[in-house]
């Protein structure tokens, strides 16, 4: 029997492996880029050709084929605001709590949801903010009490639960709360919302809402949830830049949320870089050639994100008229910060990478290089297109964000 309990971990180790999942789990990550060359190839055209007839073009066919289509007449109101008294995180951050409500004028249909903005206490008014869609509540990522918790059933992510405790333990110190204090000594605002009161992040509630709020699109192309979720972004930067003296917006996201701080940026030139962590499939990760992930898996799992039409290229990649290479393009020149993981195979850095690679094409026409490394290990914070490989897996750990702030400094402090 001894000999049994000894053998265990052995017998589910190999059972384990046998996984195709669990296979892709326990790689790493390449430091040096292989694969085929990202597809359909950017065009070598003038800046003009490129922003007057490509990036239409460009738009139009991830609209078309991954995203739902881009709502350009959402409207965003101001509900209540609250300064609340006295400052916070080690005396070093104001904080402002805000009802919002996002408008679809062509249904009537609603959706409010909260605001928390910290600024650094003796900062001008217009300082960079760092917009933030998380997966938990202003609650969670802000723990002060003043902070009202959303309506709806919502994992708290207050860190008294087990299941809160052990998000932490796997994902990272991070992956809820924000290291506020030291984001304000570097003299950055951040402003917090928690996307799913916007469009709930769950397939059977996600499905509905989007069919309730959109429901004057075309069933075809409507607009799923990353695309929703980076309208949020959209009208957020837009919001802050007019109503409280923002100079710049840096659309900030963690995995799905990276995804949809990726798709903003690309169809919102108002916000001036994106910090995309770990967004994998359907962000900055190649679906043509790929490893972890696949467009259909990830479309089974989460419904609600992508088209329906997305999934059926699983079976032939290469009949995808439009890869991720191209949705980093249209946000050039701006700075993409693209953070990744040794042991995150599931997010795919070597796709990403590879994608970071032929989207510079585009930065080039802007006179910039984009991506200057030549392998993943090899971080350039100054450069336009920045990529960050750390040991680990995925999650946001205490190595992240100094990360982050290195590649802000180096483009919003020069």
């Amino acid at each position: 029997m001894k000999r049994i309990w000894l053998a265990l971990p052995i017998i589910i180790v190999a059972l384990l492996a046998s996984c195709s999942t669990t296979r892709v789990l326990l790689q790493t990550a390449p430091t040096t880029p292989h694969g085929t060359v990202a597809s359909p190839a950017l065009p070598l055209s003038s800046l003009a050709d490129w922003q007057n007839t490509e990036v239409p073009q460009i738009r139009a066919a991830l609209e078309r084929t991954i995203y739902g289509a881009f709502p350009q007449n959402l409207r965003l109101t101001q509900q209540d605001k609250t300064p609340l008294d006295g400052t916070f995180f080690g005396d070093s951050a104001h904080i402002t709590l805000q009802t919002l409500v996002i408008t679809n004028p062509a249904t009537g249909a609603a959706r409010t949801f909260g605001l928390v903005i910290a600024r650094p206490v003796g900062a001008p008014p217009d300082i960079p903010v760092i917009m933030m869609e998380n997966f938990c509540p202003n609650t969670a990522v802000f723990p002060i009490p003043q902070i009202p918790k959303p309506g709806g059933d919502y994992m708290s992510c207050d860190g008294k639960g087990l299941m809160s405790r052990a998000i932490g333990y796997f994902f990272g110190r991070y992956i809820a709360t924000p290291p506020t204090a030291m984001i304000m000594g570097r003299g950055y605002a951040l402003a917090s919302v928690f996307p799913s009161e916007f469009i709930p992040d769950s397939a059977a509630g996600g499905v509905r809402t989007l069919n309730t709020v959109f429901a004057d699109q075309d069933p075809a192309s409507r607009t799923r949830a990353i695309m929703a979720w980076a309208a949020g972004y959209s009208l957020l930067s837009e919001y802050l830049k007019t109503n409280e003296g923002f100079a710049k917006t840096i659309a900030y996201g963690h995995s799905r949320y990276a995804k949809a701080a990726l798709v903003a940026a690309a169809f919102d030139p108002t916000i001036d870089a994106v910090v995309a962590h770990q967004s994998g499939t359907g962000g900055a990760s190649l679906s043509k050639d790929k490893t972890g992930e696949g467009i259909a898996s990830i479309s089974k799992n989460y419904p609600h994100w992508f088209l329906p039409k997305f999934a059926t290229y699983e079976k032939n990649k290469a009949a995808l008229p439009v890869d991720q290479h191209q949705l980093l393009a249209l946000i050039a020149p701006r700075p993409i910060f693209l953070g990744n993981a040794r042991r995150d195979v599931w997010s795919d850095p070597n796709g990403a990478f590879r994608a970071a690679q032929a989207a510079s094409i585009a930065y080039g026409l802007y006179g910039s290089q984009g991506l200057r490394q030549k392998t993943l290990k090899d971080f350039d914070a100054s450069a336009d297109i920045a990529f960050w490989l750390r040991p680990g897996t995925h999650g946001v750990v205490k190595e992240d964000w100094p990360a982050f702030l290195e590649f802000l400094d180096a483009h919003f402090k020069k």
